[in-house]
């Protein structure tokens, strides 16, 4: 990596052994170093103490170990996993500790070729655009060697799970008698949520997937539909309450019905949103992405507390959450936080909780599902990433920016929205998002929609239309 890394969402990722190479690797967890002691950083907290962690990804222990030894040469106290851990452990570390920031080796949900590294700020989440802007600025700024360093190999996890297992009600949780299959998709959660509930309960927790391996099982370690045959296979073979899931470093939340159907983000944050607020347990005020369902509104309307929508990332939630205007947050990808633990997404944390409004409710999930919807109606929804050369699509969005189209799939377009791409509104029924990747020739499209053929039409006629612009500029 000859030029200065571009940090994305959440942190700096490569593709191994091509962008990602020990050699960059140091350079970003140098230029992290480096933001943290300057005197310009004025964010609270113990500046020569950092929390590092790493996920099970190839290389991920190794270059954890290695960025370790380059900190403590230059002085720092590193407090070192001795295993992979979710990367919110981190967030919990530095939060706990007082510390100004933390360092996870970890690629999230990304392929297994690909591997990087986030950093997490004082707060305990995600950094911030301009903390991200602030680090980018310091690449290549070596600090010099500086005696006093020192590396900690401790077990980081047993207090971070002591930590969300306070968070919810354990004992309601393990009275319920649900059957509960854990796929951690051979990530960083491992065997964690069977740990917290614990063995001997009416409740269980079934486990799979949970040894290591850095190939993911040949399986892209993100918990949407098509990456959950194993848990789907398990459903069919044996009886199960619900199947929850993990990404590779931990931080988000997939979800499965009994029968195998996925049940989106979107239904997880309603129904935990409505759950929380009526029981107390948030304070009123919910905040969303760009990119989430109009059901969230729908449940912030009927509980008559304020919904806040921002651009996509997790980090814009915790943003809000941090300025006390929301008690729980989301994002369509599956990363979900809760303001009496961190503003941070945590996909363990999501599963207790999820089963915690289970215990709570009396009834099954499969009741929730079916209550939530007969309440709030229920919507569709999709996503296509269409890869073509970035100007074509680039002049496709700046066009239909231009001249947004009256309809779209037959539905009439009530208004445009430019938050975070281009989305045209499609009343209160539905939407259609266009959204450039900001590192990739990639636009992501989503749709929404009460009616499936509608979304399926929306995508359709996107592609189509895509697919003929590339032709003509051939």
């Amino acid at each position: 990596m000859t030029n200065p890394p571009v940090f994305g969402t959440d942190g700096w990722r490569g593709r191994i052994a091509r962008d990602l190479t020990f050699d960059s690797v140091a350079r970003v967890v140098d230029a992290m170093a480096a933001w943290t002691v300057d005197p310009e950083n004025r964010d609270p907290g113990d500046p020569w103490t950092l929390a590092l962690v790493h996920d099970t990804r190839f290389l991920s222990p190794e270059l954890a170990a290695e960025s370790a030894s380059r900190l403590s040469s230059r002085g720092f106290r590193v407090l070192l996993t001795d295993r992979p851990v979710p990367t919110p452990c981190a967030s919990w570390h530095v939060a706990s500790r007082s510390l100004r920031g933390g360092i996870a080796i970890t690629a999230s949900h990304n392929p297994a070729e690909w591997n990087g590294v986030k950093y997490k700020a004082y707060f305990g989440g995600s950094a911030p655009p301009a903390t991200y802007a602030a680090i980018a600025g310091r690449v290549d700024r070596l600090l010099p060697e500086r005696p006093g360093g020192s590396v900690e190999r401790l077990d980081l996890a047993a207090d971070y799970r002591a930590a969300i297992a306070a968070r919810v009600d354990l004992d309601a949780i393990r009275r319920a008698g649900l059957t509960v299959l854990f796929d951690a998709m051979h990530g960083a959660s491992g065997r964690l949520l069977a740990e917290i509930v614990g063995e001997g309960h009416p409740t269980r927790v079934t486990t799979i997937r949970a040894d290591r391996d850095p190939t993911f099982g040949g399986v892209h370690p993100e918990p949407i539909p098509e990456h959950l045959g194993a848990s789907r296979e398990r459903l069919s073979a044996e009886r199960f309450d619900v199947a929850l899931a993990s990404d590779g470093d931990g931080d988000r939340l997939g979800v499965l019905a009994p029968d195998g159907t996925f049940v989106t983000p979107h239904r997880i944050l309603a129904l935990l949103a409505e759950s929380l607020t009526l029981r107390g347990r948030v304070a009123p005020g919910i905040v969303k992405t760009f990119s989430t369902s109009l059901l969230v509104d729908r449940v912030a309307a009927r509980l008559g507390v304020p919904l806040h929508l921002t651009p996509i990332g997790f980090k814009y939630v915790a943003e809000k959450m941090l300025a006390g205007e929301a008690g729980i947050g989301g994002e369509e990808s599956g990363g979900l936080g809760v303001s009496f633990y961190l503003p941070e997404r945590d996909g363990v944390l999501s599963a207790l909780l999820v089963l915690e409004a289970v215990a709570h409710s009396g009834g099954s999930f499969e009741d929730l599902l079916a209550d939530q919807a007969r309440r709030f109606g229920a919507f569709a929804y999709g996503r296509r990433d269409v890869r073509l050369p970035l100007p074509l699509l680039r002049r496709f969005v700046a066009e239909l920016d231009a001249s947004p189209p009256d309809r779209r799939a037959g539905e009439a377009v009530t208004g445009v929205s430019r938050l975070d791409g281009l989305k045209l509104e499609l009343g209160e029924r539905g939407w259609l998002l266009y959204r450039l990747s900001g590192t990739e020739p990639i636009l992501r499209v989503y749709a929404e929609h009460e009616d499936p053929a509608v979304v399926a039409r929306l995508l359709d006629q996107t592609e189509a239309a895509l697919a003929a612009q590339a032709s003509i500029s051939r």
